[in-house]
């Protein structure tokens, strides 16, 4: 009796890990959208436990870096001020731009250019605002990158 009891709660100790687990595994899109919705272009830099500051790499500009879940994020300041000017997100692995699509044209409108086939898709604004979200496929067996920027060219 003693053995069947213990086997009980080990395989329910098992399961529950499974469980916990599967909810804690990456969630690019969710991941994404989180960030979009934290760190807006032309606000200023959040406060945020995933983000922290680097040393810049332009005069009089703040730059961060972080890791939010499986994305990878770096955050630049406008010179001199603490607004937000670019953000870089990078999601290793397999090209998911289709599937990020609807998460980023929430926050940015519909794409201006497109190219399915390649998957890249470009916003531009007035006074050198950009964007894009795109895929660069990895080399040598290393993986590829998702990636989503704005920015000011």
């Amino acid at each position: 009796m003693p053995f069947t009891t213990l086997s009980r709660g080990a395989l329910w100790s098992l399961l529950l890990m499974l469980l916990m687990f599967g909810t804690v595994q990456a969630d690019p899109i969710a991941e994404v959208a989180r960030i979009l919705d934290d760190i807006r272009q032309d606000q200023p830099v959040p406060r945020l436990d995933y983000l922290h500051p680097v040393a810049p790499m332009n005069p009089g500009c703040a730059l961060f870096e972080g890791q939010y879940g499986a994305v990878t994020l770096q955050v630049e300041t406008h010179p001199d001020s603490p607004r937000v000017a670019s953000l870089l997100l990078r999601i290793p692995g397999p090209d998911q731009t289709r599937a990020l699509l609807p998460t980023v044209s929430r926050v940015l409108g519909p794409p201006h250019s497109q190219d399915r086939r390649q998957s890249v898709y470009g916003w531009e604004w007035p006074d050198y605002r950009a964007a894009s979200l795109h895929y660069v496929p990895g080399g040598s067996g290393a993986p590829g990158q998702t990636i989503v920027s704005l920015f000011y060219r």
